[in-house]
């Protein structure tokens, strides 16, 4: 692998191609979680794929590559999904009185807590049961007074995944260095999870503390030691990991759960960011998209200073748990209104019209995010059935995802 990468020292593919993967998950109107099966294979075959995850009422979409310059096809593509998937819900699940296909980072069914068949809600597939058998030798995972075992954790919680395509192994680690600087402004920005298992949480991105907690040490941000020189420095980091069920480097590649990794399973050189919460309309989607491309662009291109690895990883900490309010070395409302500033230069740089990121400057500038949207929700419609007002949450975001109505 270390000779392939130097081979391709000089190589110049197109940079920043996307892919995005979005995970959400089925409810009905009793607040029950819903076989994503069914939906799965209705869809199998068609320009709008998707598959399985840990959890039988959840699924996965990706979009193929698409080019930096035509980021509005993507967002095309996914009110596209979004239509489609609409059709093949009211089609699969006719006999069902209601069924929602819901795009929250976390799942507000008081079921995903259930003890006595914890593997009930696990998608029986040899890779999530084997997951599911490590995990649950893990203690339980409390959060302000709750608990919830580690094996339950991943079929509760949606994440949004983007892939970006680097010039060659130099540049994409240099993408992989300065996504890290990236990392907590895009928890707070895209935090949406403080509705879990029929309660809100005051934590401002919940699913980042279980999923970490969970995991043991397998995710998290990346705990290197310095940056990387080169992609050679992640491989040999991958390479000391302890393994779970992996059986070669790719898959420990894939088992290593970090904020953002890097991928070699392909022709082509990638960094997949996997810090943030799924987002319940395509243009929010596109607003992060945004984001990292022009911050990516401008920061390589001028050779941004880095930050300190360790300032990082306590920001991080911090903005998980108060969100807007963290307080960490630098102000951290300042720290996101520069680094908006610089995605906008450079994604005038490279001479793409930023159709979505002033859905971001409203987010900082009002203090909101998804995840407070959702508390505020809830508040205001909890009349004490929890299983009542988590139907009335979905209702309200999936009619967000279809009109796609961004929060700001």
């Amino acid at each position: 692998m270390k000779d392939r990468i130097r081979n391709d020292s000089e190589r110049y593919d197109e940079t920043f191609r996307v892919g995005v993967e979005v995970e959400g998950f089925l409810l009905d109107n009793k607040a029950m979680p819903v076989n994503a099966a069914p939906l799965i294979e209705e869809l199998k075959g068609t320009m709008h794929e998707l598959d399985y995850e840990y959890g039988i009422c959840q699924f996965e979409y990706k979009t193929p590559p698409t080019p930096m310059d035509n980021l509005l096809n993507l967002n095309n593509l996914f009110e596209e999904f979004i239509e489609h998937l609409d059709r093949a819900v009211q089609k699969v699940y006719k006999d069902k009185e209601m069924v929602f296909p819901v795009f929250l980072g976390g799942n507000p069914s008081p079921q995903i807590l259930n003890d006595d068949e914890p593997y009930k809600l696990i998608t029986n597939k040899p890779r999530y049961l084997k997951l599911a058998n490590w995990q649950s030798k893990i203690p339980d995972v409390e959060i302000e007074g709750q608990k919830f075992k580690a094996l339950q954790i991943p079929s509760a919680i949606q994440g949004f995944h983007l892939h970006l395509q680097g010039q060659n192994p130099f540049h994409t680690a240099q993408m992989f260095n300065h996504i890290l600087n990236l990392i907590p402004s895009a928890i707070i920005l895209g935090a949406n999870s403080r509705l879990i298992a029929g309660r809100i949480f005051s934590m401002h991105e919940p699913r980042i503390h279980l999923y970490d907690q969970s995991e043991q040490q397998n995710s998290g941000f990346p705990t290197i030691t310095r940056y990387l020189n080169g992609v050679e420095d992640y491989i040999d980091y991958i390479a000391s990991r302890d393994k779970i069920i992996a059986k070669d480097y790719f898959e420990l590649e894939k088992e290593r759960h970090d904020d953002l990794r890097i991928r070699l399973n392909l022709n082509f050189y990638r960094v997949e960011t996997r810090i943030m919460s799924v987002q319940p309309t395509p243009k929010a989607l596109m607003a992060l998209v945004e984001f990292f491309i022009g911050y990516l662009y401008r920061s390589i291109h001028e050779d941004r200073q880095l930050r300190p690895l360790s300032s990082l990883r306590e920001e991080r900490l911090s903005v998980v748990r108060s969100g807007f309010n963290a307080k960490t070395h630098f102000n951290i409302i300042e720290t996101i209104r520069n680094q908006l500033d610089f995605a906008r230069k450079g994604l005038s740089d490279l001479g793409v019209k930023p159709e979505f990121l002033s859905i971001l400057d409203s987010r900082l500038e009002s203090r909101n995010t998804p995840g407070e949207y959702v508390a505020k929700l809830w508040q205001e419609k909890f009349n004490g059935s929890v299983d009542q007002t988590v139907f009335e949450v979905i209702s309200d975001i999936w009619e967000r995802t279809k009109n796609n109505r961004p929060i700001t």
